[in-house]
């Protein structure tokens, strides 16, 4: 039991797989995932491939989330997992500094359940996706510039997809001294579905596209057929897919 008499989700109520792919364009694989269901935690971290060892930023990105220990509490989950990312977000800036590597930096979206709660945590347009019941919901919100400018008017989201600034980040872990993130929590229910992933996924499919892939296959194969769908609409970028399926338990 936790501190507060809620009990405990245990790892063995979760089907979750991860399936990464360096795509059909890019020559390095930049995204890196985390499922570590014993202790509430999935992660996508797709490096900024415009910068430099974009790979290496959210690969440490991964490490550091890997380092946290089974929460005592959902509050402790979200605390723990933030005080990583702003370590890490210092540790990649002082490595690019020392070793002179320019800008490094990493989106991230982050999964995080404990009792009967869930936490969104995300920097950049990582995405995160909620199916409940008949309906896929997306969590987040992209911090990108084209998303800015669709919330502020100036542009249609029907022609986002072509904006040439659609690649462009306003939020990333190790691109700034204090960086910015962005939480959501909600109650988790049994039969929730949750897909994490990268922009190389979104790129080439739509919240229904995902939504019956992931409605018709098991986790495992979902993943795959999610990633193979994406390559075989272009795969223009690394992709990633992360999906979490809640069974829900019998309390005694």
């Amino acid at each position: 039991m936790y501190s507060d008499g809620k009990p405990a989700i245990s790892g063995e109520w979760f089907n979750s797989h991860g399936a990464t792919h360096t795509g059909r364009v890019r020559p390095v694989n930049e995204d890196r995932f985390l499922a570590k269901p014993s202790n509430g935690i999935w992660l996508v971290a797709d490096g900024m491939g415009g910068h430099s060892h974009g790979d290496v930023a959210a690969s440490m990105i991964v490490q550091a989330a890997g380092k946290i220990e089974k929460p005592a509490s959902h509050l402790d989950l979200v605390g723990d997992f933030l005080g990583q990312m702003h370590g890490v977000n210092e540790d990649i800036r002082n490595l690019a500094r020392e070793h002179g590597l320019g800008v490094m930096g990493s989106t991230v979206v982050g999964l995080l359940i404990a009792q009967d709660q869930f936490s969104a945590v995300w920097a950049g347009d990582s995405r995160l996706y909620l199916n409940r019941g008949n309906r896929m919901t997306q969590l987040t919100k992209d911090h990108s510039e084209v998303q800015q400018m669709i919330d502020n008017g100036t542009l249609d989201a029907a022609t986002a997809a072509s904006s040439k600034r659609k690649n462009v980040i306003l939020h990333a872990v190790g691109v700034r001294e204090v960086p910015y993130f962005e939480t959501i929590d909600g109650e988790i229910r049994d039969g929730d579905i949750f897909v994490l992933c990268s922009d190389g996924l979104t790129a080439h499919l739509s919240t229904p596209d995902i939504q019956e892939i992931v409605l018709s296959h098991p986790a495992e194969p979902a993943c795959q057929l999610l990633i193979e769908t994406a390559l075989q609409r272009g795969g223009t970028d690394n992709v990633t897919v992360v999906i979490v399926e809640y069974r829900g338990s019998k309390q005694s």
